[in-house]
């Protein structure tokens, strides 16, 4: 169970999940690079509202608005790094698992460490990680 922050009430799981399907529903299949970033914002402050509350000060939002922006260029980075170590049959499974370390970073520079436990569903002490097994070898086909 998620501790209260005494940010208001949050979103239940099913508002949070119907509320991010109607935010996708009026999408074009290509949305322009503005729609996408206001999809992207408005994600997040769905995300806010469901794991921290209603209330969260708009403030705080606007400086996690920004921190998602800079974690957003690291992870198209990651992406184009992706490219070429796939050509060159390396795995990218540890610069993944970076990604997120630095994703928490960031947000631990705005958030306090029971609002980050909430944000990113952390028991005590432990990292968000991705669900890759950073030893596995990938599989090249030639």
């Amino acid at each position: 169970m998620a501790e209260d922050l005494s940010y208001g009430p949050r979103l239940t799981d099913d508002e949070y999940e119907r509320k991010i399907v109607e935010l996708h529903r009026g999408l074009p299949p290509m949305p322009t690079k503005e729609q996408d970033r206001e999809l992207r914002r408005r994600e997040l402050e769905l995300a806010i509202d469901h794991r921290l509350g209603c209330d969260f000060p708009p403030e705080r939002r606007e400086a996690l608005w920004t921190i998602k922006q800079r974690v957003e260029k690291q992870r198209l980075r990651l992406g184009l790094k992706f490219l070429l170590k796939k050509l060159f049959g390396k795995s990218i499974a540890e610069d993944a698992q970076g990604l997120a370390g630095y994703m928490v970073d960031e947000y631990s520079k705005v958030l306090s460490k029971s609002e980050l436990k909430n944000f990113f569903n952390l028991k005590e002490g432990e990292r968000p990680t991705l669900p890759i097994d950073v030893n596995r070898r990938p599989n090249v086909t030639k």
